[in-house]
């Protein structure tokens, strides 16, 4: 299943209607039908993309008495493993399925059943003899789960937000208070969404709802602490030894199962163990850019590309590229941006929904992918440029304040180290390296003056708890656990899952592994860092799968060439939403500070590809949901996707 929705009301008049037009409004998640349970307090649903036990129903899934039941979307990895465990004690199932593990460990556990689940997974158990619902999300958060809590006591949870909308009272209303938080990092972290009254639960959180109220509570919270005991030898040994176990698990279907690959290490390692464990050629998938071969275009944006079909080629898959034209995109950014149901800073959900289309197209429905190494592992510039900023503020203080950072002011090269050398607050330091506007610029857009003297301390106390978890002494492994625990979960999770479901594919991320997670966060900086290598134990991990040409690979950022695309294809939308009368009218963002950056960038005085990005989603989001005054004609398929790019046959 790939979609849940429900409605509980205490008062007796869950409505039946309501829930079939939730499932109606999230039904690309569920193509394969969808199933209701309906009592006088509770309607609940699920849509089911079958991936296990092809042949069962779809929808709610029940006990053995019916008394219990669940909706669910994901999948569990370890549930063969569970099923028989079960089937020891007594439970009597009657599918195959991975959804009914849980709905049979709820009753022999209870919440607890949260401890033995590997997977990714929201899901909803309504337990009709304690009038109890009970809801959970994964440890990574690799699949989303909203919800409302009314002022009369009604409840409605959905995996996309769009499907509470279908309550007649429900009206989507921009959360002011949420403003500050996405202007700064690009999205909005839980518990809040963007709509104003309407909530996201955390990865590692359930929830319960009774006639008394709802609790919220933490079942997992993943621990940093790199005073470890191994031995790089072995660290290496343990990497490898989880990153194949993680792969291994997350191929088990009952469908065809493929891979995104980007001609990345992560990507390219997860397809080399996929292909090695399957007595078949694997089916690979990669998005390019439609520029002619050697140009400077293809030499910046089609590198992904080049590097995956070297890495298919040695891997032996049979490889699939879809070369996205300019001239569909400016149509499809709305689809992508209501999809998304909140604004989130991402441009390269254009890429992620092309592959997913291409994968659907070929009939390939699961799709793994390589999200989080870099999280994990250390594979991005900022974490080696920020060691080196903590090798420089170990300086003695006089030293840097008297001598250094004055000199290094007037020099061009160092003037920006001279700044972040100046950031004593975790927080500040942390935006320094992850932040869509600073903190002083989104104060100055915001247009409630109260809202934008505050906006600094908001965002601060958003960050502070995660930044100061991990047990460590470098500030790298702070950026790289706090992106772990908000960046990966409501930015690139958010992309892969509303643009994979979009197109009706299920996306698994073998790195997410709790397990692997576990290990990744007990292990040092320097055995990440390493001899001026990225994710170095890793690479040491699967460097006889990955070739060497890619192992050696400088990272290349997964992006469009979205800042011409400002100037040229999405001008119009540009003319339009981020106008200075559309602005003002949606009265969220200082209409001349938007007016300012938009010109600086049209007549290339200025590059403003980050934020104007953000602005531009915020007010097509704005003009989607919350005015109206943008309408979608027809529901995006896989096949209208596909008819307007440009397909390069398997190899």
């Amino acid at each position: 299943m790939c979609g849940i929705f429900g409605q509980i009301n205490w008062s007796g008049s869950a409505q039946e209607s309501l829930v079939r037009r939730m499932a109606q409004r999230v039904a690309h998640r569920g193509p394969d039908g969808y199933g209701l349970h309906t009592e006088p307090v509770c309607a609940i649903g699920a849509g089911r993309l079958a991936i296990i036990d092809l042949a069962a129903p779809p929808g709610v899934v029940y006990n053995e008495d019916g008394r219990v039941c669940i909706v669910f979307n994901g999948e569990i990895y370890n549930y063969r493993v569970l099923h028989d465990e079960l089937e020891r004690v007594g439970h009597h199932f009657a599918t195959r399925t991975d959804t009914e593990v849980i709905v049979h460990g709820y009753e022999e556990w209870g919440e607890r059943v949260l401890d033995r689940l590997h997977g990714m997974f929201a899901f909803a158990i309504w337990d009709a003899r304690a009038s109890t619902l009970f809801l959970a999300r994964d440890r990574i958060g690799e699949k989303p789960l909203y919800y409302t809590l009314r002022e009369n006591g009604e409840f409605l949870f959905a995996s996309e937000i769009k499907a509470l909308f279908e309550h007649p009272d429900i009206r989507p209303t921009v959360n002011m208070d949420a403003l500050p938080t996405y202007l700064t990092l690009g999205y909005v972290p839980p518990p809040m969404t963007m709509f104003a009254g309407i909530q996201k639960l955390a990865p590692g959180q359930y929830a319960r709802l009774t006639p008394h109220g709802l609790t919220i509570e933490r079942y997992w919270t993943p621990q940093m602490n790199t005073a470890t005991s191994l031995s790089y030898e072995e660290a290496v040994k343990d990497v490898r030894k989880a990153v194949i176990d993680a792969v291994e698990t997350r191929m088990i279907s009952d469908v065809p199962v493929g891979a995104f690959l980007s001609g990345g290490v992560d990507s390219t390692a997860v397809v080399a163990i996929m292909q090695r464990a399957m007595n078949q050629r694997l089916h690979t998938f990669t998005v390019g850019f439609d520029f002619e071969a050697g140009s400077s275009g293809d030499s910046k944006f089609n590198v992904d590309a080049q590097y995956a079909e070297q890495a298919a080629a040695h891997i032996g898959t049979i490889h699939h590229r879809i070369v996205i034209r300019d001239a569909f995109v400016c149509d499809l950014l709305p689809h992508l941006i209501y999809q998304m149901d909140e604004p989130i800073a991402q441009h390269s959900i254009i890429q992620t929904l092309y592959v997913s289309a291409l994968a659907r197209h070929t009939d390939i429905p699961v799709l793994l992918s390589g999200d989080a190494g870099d999280e994990l592992f250390l594979g991005y510039s900022h974490y080696q440029n920020d060691q080196l900023l903590g090798r420089f503020l170990a300086l003695p203080g006089l030293l840097r304040e008297q001598a250094l950072i004055p000199f290094m002011e007037r020099v061009d090269r160092w003037r920006e180290l001279a700044r972040k050398a100046k950031q004593s607050d975790p927080s500040a330091r942390y935006l320094e390296w992850m932040r869509v506007f600073t903190q002083e610029e989104a104060a100055a857009l915001l247009v409630d003056p109260k809202q934008a003297a505050r906006a600094s301390e908001t965002v601060r106390q958003t960050l502070k708890p995660f930044l100061a978890a991990p047990q460590t002494g470098n500030f790298e492994d702070r950026i790289a656990y706090t992106s772990l625990r908000l960046w990966i979960p409501e930015d690139s999770n958010m992309r892969v899952d509303k643009m994979s479901m979009l197109m009706s594919i299920e996306a698994r991320a073998p790195l997410e592994d709790h397990r692997l997670v576990d290990l990744a966060l007990h292990l040092p900086s320097r055995y990440k860092l390493r001899g001026g290598t990225f994710k170095a134990v890793f690479k040491d991990a699967v460097k006889d799968f990955v070739p060497q040409n890619i192992l050696d690979r400088p990272k290349w950022g997964f992006i469009p060439p979205t800042s011409d695309w400002l100037r040229t294809v999405f001008l119009p939308l540009v003319e339009i939403y981020l106008s200075k009368e559309y602005v003002t009218a949606a009265g969220m963002v200082n209409a001349d500070v938007v007016s300012r950056l938009v010109t600086e960038h049209l007549s290339r005085t200025g590059y403003h590809l980050k934020p104007l990005w953000s602005l531009l989603t915020l007010h097509l989001w704005h003009a989607l949901y919350i005015d109206g005054s943008l309408t979608l004609p027809q529901r995006l398929t896989p096949a209208a996707v596909v008819e307007q790019a440009r397909i390069v046959e398997a190899s």
